[in-house]
């Protein structure tokens, strides 16, 4: 099966989740994610923010500034090219490209170096830390490189064994669902 195939199933099977589920799920994986020491113990962290079938991110987001972290979120600069850009309030998002909440083109540039922790998002991956995007290259091109600590999340029930990959595909050291927290490090 190629990624194409495997992006059609996963976003059918993610559209047919309930909303229970996805709430609880969502919340089982801030609280798997906020219990990581990789997370306790960084100061930047970068972000995606979470649309339609994703994992909603705006508690985890929320829980980042409270706690006084320097928080980053995307921001696309051209086609599979994009910045971390900090924010202090979820109120500084608006739309962007795609229909991605994004910071404004003027927010502090953030050198992806600096960046302590990743929060990182799937179609869906497996717990190798093998994962599958939307298509655009935007994460792998981001974190190509970089030694950044980081984790994918995904629900478990969207996870799959088998994840096509080429070789400028990046595999993620942890990966936290809502059931568990896997490492490949």
């Amino acid at each position: 099966m190629n990624k194409g195939e495997l992006r059609k199933i996963i976003y059918g099977s993610a559209r047919d989740l309930t909303t229970p589920y996805k709430t609880t799920a969502d919340e089982q994986i801030r609280t798997k994610v906020c219990g990581l020491d990789e997370y306790k113990n960084a100061e930047t962290v970068f972000c995606f923010v979470g649309i339609q079938d994703e994992i909603n991110t705006e508690m985890l987001i929320d829980q980042m500034l409270k706690e006084g972290k320097t928080v980053c979120v995307p921001l696309c600069t051209q086609p599979g090219k994009m910045e971390a850009r900090q924010i202090t309030s979820r109120e500084e998002l608006s739309e962007g490209k795609y229909g991605i909440p994004e910071p404004a083109k003027d927010a502090p540039k953030i050198d992806p170096k600096t960046i302590d922790f990743a929060i990182v998002p799937c179609v869906t991956c497996n717990k190798k830390g093998q994962r599958l995007g939307h298509g655009g290259g935007y994460y792998d091109r981001f974190f190509e490189g970089l030694d950044t600590k980081a984790a994918i999340i995904c629900r478990e029930e969207t996870m799959t064994a088998a994840i096509p990959t080429d070789s400028h595909d990046i595999t993620f050291p942890i990966v936290v669902s809502e059931r568990n927290v896997y490492r490949n490090d």
